[in-house]
């Protein structure tokens, strides 16, 4: 794994790559400072950035009438806070007639928001989200596939909600290493059991592999960075080639990727999967390292996972 970077640092650089070809992009904010998300964006294009103020269901309704009026507008907001107060109108202004918005969690996505506790850290974005009709949902792992991702929304026409994770995370991916919406990619191969990892959670899962390796375990690595549509055919080709599957998500176990990944599973190819996540909890204060440990998300408790799932084949 490579140089640490935050996904904002790599999604502001795609943003202002993608602005400069079309002008159609614009940014609609609220309460979440322009020198984070949008730092380059809004010295670059001043011009094309609407600031809402704390007034999340008003950005949610502003973007749906600048995508009708032909803009592609990105939102920022806290995970938190367009989930819980501007989730009526993701559902009925942008999702049911398909417009051309690109939601972006911003920061408070999942439990690893160090220091700002459970009323700010969102991890029922995942099972909320997914439910809604017409709506893409990804969740990069690194900050190459936080750049891809941004642009291939931007190429995709359609309502799409983007998780950024809220700390810094390793590069895994090479630039050159192809991306496709809706396709999981093979991280690592291996027979005796399938690791299926999102977001920030993808280099812990892939520090599990090597953990495993060293005592003979041949884990797959699977990285789901669509969510929605969840890649069935990875999954059913995992459970059948490996015979165990083990999901890890920063969310709630409880219709999150743990429970996406399960249905597809139980419907199609039944084996053994345990769910690394949140369980039915809040979140608590501390450093992103202190939360791994708390909530059983390092990459020793990973490995763990899948020699008890091994066990159940």
């Amino acid at each position: 794994m490579g140089e640490m970077e935050t996904m904002y640092e790599a999604y502001n650089e795609a943003m202002v790559e993608l602005a400069k070809k079309n002008s159609s992009i614009v940014i609609v904010y609220g309460d979440f400072a322009r020198g984070s998300v949008a730092e380059l964006f809004q010295r670059d294009y001043p011009d094309r950035i609407y600031d809402f103020g704390i007034a999340e269901a008003n950005v949610i309704t502003a973007a749906a009438g600048l995508a009708g009026g032909g803009k592609m507008p990105f939102t920022h907001c806290h995970t938190i806070f367009t989930v819980g107060r501007a989730y009526n109108q993701i559902r009925q202004n942008i999702a049911f007639d398909k417009l051309n918005v690109k939601i972006v969690l911003c920061a408070t996505s999942g439990i690893l928001v160090p220091f700002m506790g459970g009323s700010h850290q969102c991890i029922e974005d995942i099972a909320a989200l997914r439910v809604i009709p017409n709506l893409v949902l990804v969740s990069p792992g690194d900050p190459v596939e936080t750049r891809k991702v941004t642009r291939a929304v931007a190429e995709y026409v359609g309502p799409v909600a983007i998780r950024l994770s809220n700390p810094p995370v390793p590069t895994i991916y090479k630039e050159e290493y192809p991306f496709e919406l809706g396709k999981a990619v093979t991280v690592v191969d291996g027979e005796d059991a399938t690791i299926i990892a999102t977001g920030v959670m993808l280099a812990d899962s892939l520090e599990a592999t090597d953990i495993l390796a060293r005592e003979g375990i041949k884990v797959r690595l699977l990285d789901m960075h669509t969510i929605k549509p969840i890649d069935e055919k990875a999954i059913i080709s995992a459970a059948k080639e490996t015979g165990a599957i083990v999901t890890v998500e920063d969310s709630s176990i409880i219709g999150g990727l743990g429970g996406a990944v399960a249905e597809v599973v139980v419907e199609n190819y039944s084996v053994p999967v345990k769910r690394v996540g949140i369980k039915d909890c809040f979140g608590q204060s501390g450093t992103v390292a202190e939360l791994k440990v708390a909530y059983e998300l390092t990459a020793n408790d990973i490995a763990k996972a899948v020699k008890e799932v091994i066990k159940k084949k």
